[in-house]
């Protein structure tokens, strides 16, 4: 069976949860989600016909990014002073079958570490460029199903509600 076609069709992002005094829909202009790469470490083993790059079970730093039309304050005070915040990214999605209007639901929590005013002109609209860094969680939920997890305090991954990394814990005795 073929999956489902689903596309983003519009997004917010707020920081913390979903206040409405917080909302950021009119001047969000754009937001990337974080790639998921995994860590490799390059092998070439001395009797080997090639190399192999193998997983070494941890993903790449994390850093979702979004733009912002024109100036907001609070973007200024979140570089200044380097907190760590919780953004909530909400998305309207598509069922491009059957027409429904699905949620997508993504937590991030980091900070601002990155703050780039475009240049200016007249004939284009103003605005920042954020880059969210030192991230240590994220979650995405499509329609209430959690596709994906990570913490990095509690070393947990977990794709579609199945823990990935208990295995690994009970391993190293923390859990």
């Amino acid at each position: 069976m073929a999956e489902k076609l689903i596309l983003l069709e519009q997004a917010n992002i707020f920081l913390g949860d979903a206040n409405p005094e917080d909302s950021n829909h009119i001047k969000l202009s754009s937001v990337a989600l974080p790639a998921l790469e995994r860590i490799t470490a390059s092998h070439l083993g001395g009797g080997a016909v090639a190399e192999v790059n193998w997983s070494m079970n941890a993903f790449r730093a994390l850093e979702p990014s979004f733009k912002l039309a024109g100036y907001a304050k609070s973007s200024y005070q979140q570089i200044a002073t380097g907190s760590m915040e919780r953004y909530t990214i909400y998305g309207a999605l598509r069922n491009k079958e059957t027409g429904k209007v699905l949620q997508a639901k993504s937590v991030v929590r980091g900070i601002i570490g990155r703050l780039a005013p475009d240049a200016f002109d007249r004939a284009s609209a103003f605005g920042h460029d954020h880059g969210v860094t030192e991230v240590t969680h994220y979650e995405l939920h499509v329609d209430g199903e959690e596709w994906f997890y990570l913490d990095y305090f509690t070393s947990v991954v977990r794709q579609f509600g199945n823990d990935q990394t208990q295995a690994a814990r009970v391993a190293l005795g923390i859990e």
